[in-house]
């Protein structure tokens, strides 16, 4: 009689019956016998019954413990425990597997470190070209070092924060022969810096306001719609979150819209963490692709816009389809793997999640803070100013509605003379910015300072002209390509560097296509977008899991918006 598992092999043999099997493959080896008679485990004759103890002082690869079995049983019933120790030479490679690869990552960092601050040697600092593919391989592996976050075990905002400070270091050693070479040096830094500072003054206020109304339960009345619509079938989530992304992105940016879903998601299934994943990859690959149909919706698109690229009318017009469907096409793969692949359901998992119940306070804090929101791309269009500014004053005007209407207040502070002040600052937005996850706005910083140094030292620039060259001009494969590295490297010096190179007319196909593959393609890696380094921070999604469970699908709505944008220019008359 033979019970098998993929980790324990057990069996009642009779006389003559021989066992063979795979010692790296079992983990546990139980005989059960009531007759005296020889056994073999690799090699090693024993008789039972026998002490354990003889068995291994044969040198048996197997640690052996001995059982006395029931007392039901015949009193010379033998049972020998056989645990194989293949399991621990596994772990044991992977430790050391891991140790390397921090060693060999981070190793790198601290050489280069050295040979910047010590400015050695210095032929090869100011060689051009090695000083280049320096930057760019450390670029390599910080991104790699992230990817395997989860396998390394090390926090990819430190990771980040470290590689920032080396890639600078390391440039900053190139120009310090020289009073030239410092004052372009500080240009530079004050350039990096002016992009960087205004993505992390939007993210802040953004963070900070969403937030706000979490925490005055202004979600509540989205939460309970999307309860009740998901309470027999949890299926709907996915494509009621993707359609609330897509078009929300369109309004507020892809980077607010995530937040808010992400937010959203939280409540709505806070103990589903596998199944809330996948609707956070979702709502990327979504946002993103709302983001490109709009002017305001993205980033890229906004700059391509105010540079006068793309037109208002001419964007939604030929944008619109394609970015519906490399949004809306990877839901049906992700809804699919997200069924095959979730893990079986816990006692936590089953819990029904609770309905909050909307208040007037609630309302009135979603109604407040979502006027709020929609005022930044007003502001942004009507003055030219940045959109951090407009995200601060909407925080700010939040912050005051709330301290004036006493929103998220406790109840009794007016007849307790003093107590107003011993709360004051402690409940409504100071008691919601305490939540906003600092840690992800660091590596935030990270990234966009990295990729700030490659800016800086033209690797991105000269990538671009190797595009151009690479695929001879050709708007759509230009474009296709642009796609592929908006998911490594930020878009945006990817897309400035193509509004210096090429010069056609508003509305070309060209300049459509850049909107819609940079804005897409940046979905097929979770660092390839801020929607995704969000995610990424927000839920703690790991780079590895994205790449195997939303980066194919991504792939594929991306490929097929670019072929509905090609047959659509070729159905649709000019």
């Amino acid at each position: 009689d033979l019970n098998i598992s993929p980790e324990a092999f057990s069996c009642q043999p009779k006389s003559g019956d021989v066992i063979a099997l795979d010692v790296m493959t079992v983990k546990t080896l139980t005989v059960e016998t009531k007759d005296v008679h020889d056994i073999h485990i690799d090699g090693i004759q024993a008789t039972l019954p026998l002490p354990a103890e003889s068995l291994q002082r044969q040198h048996s690869p197997f640690s052996v413990e001995r059982v006395r079995s029931p007392a039901s049983m015949a009193s010379k019933t033998t049972k020998v425990e056989v645990t194989c120790t293949g399991e621990k030479a596994v772990k044991g490679a992977v430790t050391s597997t891991r140790r390397l690869m921090k060693i060999a990552g981070l190793g790198l960092f601290i050489v280069i470190f050295v040979f910047a601050f010590f400015g050695w040697p210095s032929n090869v600092i100011e060689h051009e070209d090695v000083h280049r593919k320096i930057l760019a391989a450390l670029f390599l592996t910080g991104i790699t070092l992230v990817a395997l976050e989860d396998v390394i075990r090390l926090d990819k905002s430190a990771i980040m924060l470290v590689l920032a400070s080396v890639m600078w270091t390391y440039h900053a050693a190139k120009h310090a022969t020289s009073h030239e070479g410092h004052d372009e040096l500080q240009h530079q830094l004050a350039k990096g810096l002016a992009d960087v500072g205004s993505v992390i003054l939007f993210l802040l206020p953004a963070m900070g306001i969403v937030e706000s109304i979490d925490h005055l339960e202004g979600f509540a009345i989205v939460t309970s719609f999307m309860v009740r619509q998901t309470k027999d079938k949890a299926d709907r989530l996915m494509p009621l979150i993707c359609f609330l992304a897509f078009f929300l992105s369109a309004v507020i940016d892809n980077l607010t819209a995530t937040i808010v879903c992400v937010k959203i998601l939280k409540r709505v299934v806070p103990h589903k963490k596998d199944w809330r994943h996948s609707c956070g990859g979702l709502t990327v690959v979504a946002a993103n692709a709302g983001g490109a149909w709009s002017p305001i919706g993205d980033v890229t698109t906004t700059m391509l816009w105010i540079r006068h690229k793309i037109s208002t009318t001419g964007t939604i017009t030929w944008l619109f389809f394609p970015s519906f469907v490399a949004g809306v096409l990877p839901l049906f793969g992700i809804w699919w793997q997200a069924k095959r692949c979730a893990p079986a359901e816990t006692e936590e998992d089953k819990k029904e999640e609770q309905e909050t119940v909307a208040t007037r306070e609630s309302i009135m804090a979603l109604v407040v803070g979502m006027a709020c929101i929609l005022t930044v791309p007003v502001v942004k269009m009507v003055t030219g100013l940045p959109p951090y500014l407009g995200m601060m004053m909407a925080l700010g005007t939040f912050w005051l509605v709330c301290e004036i209407t006493e929103l998220g207040k406790p109840g009794g502070d007016e007849e307790t003379g003093g107590a107003p002040e011993v709360v004051h600052g402690k409940h409504g937005v100071p008691a919601a910015l305490h939540k906003v996850d600092l840690s992800s706005l660091l590596f935030f910083t990270g990234v966009l300072l990295s990729v700030a140094a490659l800016e800086s030292a033209e690797v991105l620039s000269r990538y671009s002209e190797f595009m151009n060259e690479f695929t001879g001009g050709s708007p759509l494969s230009l474009s296709v390509l642009l796609g592929i590295s908006s998911a490594v490297v930020d878009n945006v010096p990817l897309v400035q560097a193509s509004i210096e190179m090429f010069h056609e007319p508003m509305d070309d196909p060209l300049w459509q296509l850049v909107a819609l593959s940079a804005g897409t393609g940046g979905s097929m890696l979770a660092v390839g977008s801020v929607a995704g380094v969000t995610l990424m921070g927000l839920e703690h999604v790991g780079f590895l899991w994205y790449m195997r469970r939303i980066s194919p699908w991504a792939a594929l709505g991306f490929a097929a918006g670019i072929g509905s944008y090609a047959l659509q220019r070729m159905l649709v008359p000019q």
